[in-house]
């Protein structure tokens, strides 16, 4: 694929909302304060509960990222619209949110055929609102609100079935051929997905310059479990929590993956159509993705399923077997270490991150020592 030229791009400045005054007519207690308890300007109340909380983590003393903190107001938002003018509880002030709302709008979800992952997001959301105004504790755990023996009741986070573009006899050199004839930045972000295990996100936010750093430079935690490699790839936009990894640089392909993004890209730029912010390239990336059959309803695969396809490949590289969810028997010997190089691809800290891409780990004899190095909490998926 030749180089894409590139026109200069724009700077949009944002300059940052400036916090409120306490006791200041924009100040979230002081609008709460006077919208009394029952009153019909419901929006107004969970705008101001969400601008008094919004940028808080549910756990931690830190803040979150802008994509949670939309996803909770998309919600919540929407939540207290369908409550009041879809259920009984037309009157509900957000204020006084309980659990017999909470049960009406579960058996609501489940009737409307939610996927179990929503419906425990959702409730994970309103957990974190409750203690927001002052309930915390107050929303339990998804199979108080189903029955026990429901597949709702417990989220299941062990890979069954292989989500590689592979397993779905998706041609992936040929399928992101035909998208980059179509937009070859788009075409571009597929391939970093495919080749370095990123994240859409990750791939529209990268910034190839200077990205290729020596095993000196990188971070021991991701270098440990990868001695024969002396090059590492550091990803550092757009990563989950704003934690930055650096990836393994082992093979011709990646490098020379690696040369047309730096080619195409101006330096400090990141791989992104010009003049586009990061909000129209996302919506740019899943346009044309779906446009070429993209989607669990047309070709049965997303693009996360190349990152499934990476740290399969992976696994069955380090250990000379398939994983289990495609197919392997028993437990191989450097089972283990494949897990362990295939948490580190992924960006996170535990073996037990990968079960959701490769199976469970089979109970057999016992593998060789793991490395410890940086082993730390790490993310759920």
């Amino acid at each position: 694929m030749q180089p894409v030229n590139l026109s200069t791009r724009k700077h949009r400045a944002r300059p940052h909302e400036g916090r409120a005054t306490h006791g200041a007519s924009e100040d979230p207690d002081v609008i709460l304060s006077r919208l009394p308890i029952g009153t019909r300007d419901y929006i107004r109340v969970v705008g101001a509960i969400l601008k008094k909380h919004n940028h808080e983590h549910a756990l931690k003393h830190k803040g979150v990222s802008y994509k949670t903190m939309l996803d909770r107001q998309r919600f919540l938002v929407a939540f207290f619209r369908e409550l009041r003018r879809e259920t009984k509880f037309m009157n509900l002030d957000p204020r006084q949110l309980g659990n017999r709302h909470i049960e009406e709008m579960v058996a609501r979800w489940v009737e409307r055929g939610l996927a179990t992952a929503t419906l425990h997001n959702y409730l994970s959301f309103l957990r974190t609102y409750a203690g927001w105004i002052g309930k915390p504790g107050m929303v339990r755990e998804p199979e108080y609100y189903v029955d026990p023996e429901s597949p709702h009741a417990h989220r299941i986070q062990v890979a069954t079935t292989d989500k590689s573009w592979t397993a779905m006899k998706v041609d992936i050199s040929a399928k992101i051929a035909e998208i980059s004839a179509f937009d070859p930045w788009v075409g571009l972000q597929l391939e970093l997905c495919a080749e370095f295990g990123m994240r859409p996100k990750e791939a529209r936010h990268f910034r190839p310059h200077g990205s290729i750093i020596k095993r000196a430079d990188a971070n021991p935690r991701d270098t440990a479990p990868f001695p024969e490699c002396a090059e590492f790839v550091r990803v550092k936009h757009g990563t989950k929590g704003g934690r930055p990894r650096d990836v393994h640089l082992m093979t011709d392909a990646q490098r020379e993956l690696l040369a047309r993004v730096t080619a195409a890209v101006p330096s400090g730029m990141f791989v992104g159509r010009p003049d586009h912010t990061s909000t129209q390239s996302q919506s740019r990336f899943y346009y044309v993705i779906r446009k070429f059959g993209i989607s669990r309803d047309q070709l049965g695969v997303v693009a996360h399923g190349l990152r499934h396809q990476k740290v399969n490949d992976r696994y069955e590289e380090d250990c000379g077997s398939p994983s289990p969810v495609r197919g392997g028997t028993g437990r191989p010997f450097g089972d283990g270490r494949a897990r362990e190089r295939g948490a580190k691809l992924l960006g996170h800290s535990r073996q037990r991150a990968t079960t959701p891409y490769v199976g469970a780990q089979a109970r057999g004899a016992e593998d060789e020592p793991q490395s410890t190095d940086g082993d730390e909490p790490g993310e759920p998926s």
